[in-house]
């Protein structure tokens, strides 16, 4: 089964989404009732790529928008 960038990409969008949503809920309820943490551990390497990859996406964007 092939995955396409677009695939990875979507589920990284919702992923990102999803933790910006948690991210306000823990904001309005500090104490943290009922909400879980999530742990994640990123390499350098996969730090690099997210961040080369959205440079990419969003000079992809701009340059779409001049076409």
């Amino acid at each position: 089964m092939v995955i396409s960038d677009y695939q990875i990409s979507s589920v990284i969008k919702t992923y990102m989404k999803n933790m910006k949503v948690r991210a306000k809920s823990i904001e309005r309820d500090p104490a943290g009732n009922g909400s879980q943490e999530d742990d994640v551990l990123i390499s350098q390497e996969g730090i690099k790529r997210m961040l080369f990859g959205r440079i990419g996406e969003q000079m992809t964007e701009k340059l779409k928008k001049h076409e």
